[in-house]
């Protein structure tokens, strides 16, 4: 069974299948360049076209290769020439072929209710989408208005289980960008390159820190935005960050982030939260430390003793390629509470009211589990990776996850016969992975003060054979507006479209998604708690629908919070010195 990390979307490259198709277009035709426009490090030039200006792979920070990998991002070099930003740059680097991405694909298509020969033609193209890697990747992408004055920024980070993924071509959303918004994708290192610890990084490091270089590399390219959106059109001190999956996890990390403080003004976390994530790196807390990952991965390469790192740093990615993909240390290759980025977990960082005051949207899809429960992620977040397939395997999960309340999580699901327990086993992990969190999430921002609104997608195919429901990433479709070719679709899709565009767009614009023609989107409070649904045939508020099982589900994170427990903020006292 393939496995993937936690909160992967899969990025659903496919989705670039019509993006190539337009790229190849525009290169076959000579593009209308725009003006130079000055950044700290140089001039660049992008294209214009339908109104909008466009601008790819700008850097915002040096390459962190050689004695710069697993260093913390540098400044960019500035460059004399006017620098060409029409194409996109690299990703940074991941896996490609046989990473899971195209059965993902084959599951997500199978399961649209799209015809036979479409699925066919999909998947048999997905191959045109495999993305160009490298470690120098730390670049964005711009697109905004013409004659863009003091707008809001939105900025994008894409999903991938922090292992995969890019914020090119499937991100270039000409539709959100018509909103008014000046729109921002990047790129941030990955996996091992990312998020690899060791005591040695440490040693090195002022700040006794390692293990948070994708975290760095956002916080750089916030700090890129704040020196030079006002070039584009934007407005550096209303810029939101927003993300999906991974992308959205690193919301919630950076909103933990006392180093992230000031570079944003509002977050939106799609099916995604951080509050699941308490990897760490000098502690051993559900699975083994970046320390020890560290020093293991050194080991499995032939390098012991000391002096680990340089020889780690002379390695190609094709050396380390085999270790980058090892199933013992994957899992330890997310952010890191390392007492520096990150001084303790998310979920303690919400839950003592410490995380940055800014307005939240925050929300989840109704079928999260219909396609990632088949890629090996456990049943309950935090548990057993096991798959039950009994009445009894099902209560013992129960029992042992919950407790006490494993009663009124039960009630939640109709579970009577061996045959109805692997459907309520993909609901429970959609449930536990990312609803409740969206919902605790929340709870914690709204109850500090914050303004906080929840929703939940429900669209699905409209399809009569799909199976997949409203699954994991589905609502990036509608927010960037666009399609899989051959997706079933019809009118209530480009409704939907057209409202959360709006919702998105206005949040970034005022901190309060509501608008004129829109049905109202009521703030989360926690005594009255409220959610936007959208659902498949209509957008309407409504109390959270599924509070019940969230709350009683709580006890398992308090447990896991509790096990949990912060780094001493002392980083000597952390490492035991």
């Amino acid at each position: 069974m393939i496995r993937f990390g936690a909160g992967t979307l899969f990025d659903l490259r496919t989705r670039s299948l019509m993006t190539t198709l337009a790229v190849l277009a525009l290169a076959a035709c000579q593009p209308s360049l725009t003006d130079p426009v000055a950044t700290r490090y140089g001039l660049i030039q992008g294209f214009s076209e339908e109104g909008l200006n466009l601008y790819r792979n700008i850097p915002y920070a040096a390459p962190p290769v050689g004695d710069l990998r697993w260093r913390p991002p540098q400044a960019a070099s500035p460059w004399q020439d006017v620098r060409d930003a029409t194409a996109f740059g690299p990703a940074c680097w991941q896996p490609v072929g046989g990473t899971g991405n195209d059965q993902f694909l084959e599951r997500l298509t199978q399961g649209s209710g799209m015809g036979g020969f479409t699925q066919w033609l999909v998947t048999s193209l997905a191959g045109f989408s495999t993305p160009d890697v490298s470690e120098d990747c730390l670049s964005l992408n711009i697109i905004s208005p013409q004659q863009a004055q003091n707008l809001p920024v939105m900025l994008w980070i894409h999903g991938g289980g922090h292992q995969f993924g890019s914020g090119g071509a499937l991100y270039e959303s000409r539709a959100l960008a018509s909103r008014g918004v000046v729109l921002v994708s990047i790129n941030y290192r990955l996996g091992l390159y990312g998020f690899f610890a060791h005591p040695e990084l440490a040693d090195e490091d002022p700040n006794d820190s390692t293990g948070n270089y994708g975290m760095l590399d956002q916080i750089a390219a916030l700090e890129w935005v704040k020196h030079n959106i006002s070039e584009f059109g934007g407005d550096p001190d209303n810029v939101t960050i927003f993300g999906e999956s991974a992308g959205a996890h690193s919301v919630g990390q950076l909103l933990a982030s006392p180093l992230a403080k000031g570079l944003f003004h509002r977050a939106i976390a799609q099916s995604g939260t951080g509050f699941y994530q308490f990897q760490a790196t000098r502690h051993r807390f559900e699975r083994m430390s970046g320390f020890d990952a560290g020093v293991q991965l050194a080991e499995r390469l032939g390098i012991d003793g000391e002096n680990q790192l340089a020889a780690l740093r002379a390695l190609s990615t094709d050396a380390l390629a085999e270790v980058a993909q090892h199933p013992d240390l994957l899992d330890t290759f997310h952010p890191q509470i390392d007492g520096y980025v990150l001084p303790q977990s998310t979920a303690h960082s919400f839950d003592s009211g410490e995380q940055t005051r800014v307005p939240l949207i925050v929300g989840s899809n109704a079928d999260e589990g219909s396609v990632l429960y088949y890629f090996g992620l456990a049943p309950v977040d935090g548990g057993p990776v096991t798959a039950p397939d009994t009445v009894n395997d099902w209560e013992a999960l129960l029992a042992d996850q919950f407790g006490d309340r494993a009663d009124d999580v039960a009630a939640a699901y109709a579970v009577d016969t061996d045959t109805q327990v692997e459907r309520a086993a993909v609901t429970l992990m959609g449930d536990t992975w990312f609803g409740r969190h969206a919902f605790y999430m929340a709870q914690k921002h709204s109850d500090a003060g914050n303004p906080t609104y929840l929703y939940f997608y429900e669209r699905h195919p409209p399809a009569e054979h799909q199976t997949i429901g409203a699954t994991h990433a589905l609502e990036i479709n509608h927010i960037f507006g666009g399609f899989i070719p051959g997706w079933p679709t019809d009118e209530r899709d480009d409704e939907l479209s057209n409202e959360m565009q709006l919702y998105w767009s206005q949040f970034a614009r005022t901190g309060d998604p509501n608008a004129d023609g829109l049905p109202q989107w009521i703030p989360f409070k926690d005594l009255n708690p409220n959610e936007m649904a959208f659902g498949h045939e209509e957008t309407t508020s409504r109390p959270v629908t599924r509070e019940a099982r969230y709350r009683a589900m709580a006890v398992q994170l308090e447990q896991r919070m509790a096990t949990a427990t912060p780094p001493d903020s002392g980083n000597a006292a952390a490492r035991g010195g």
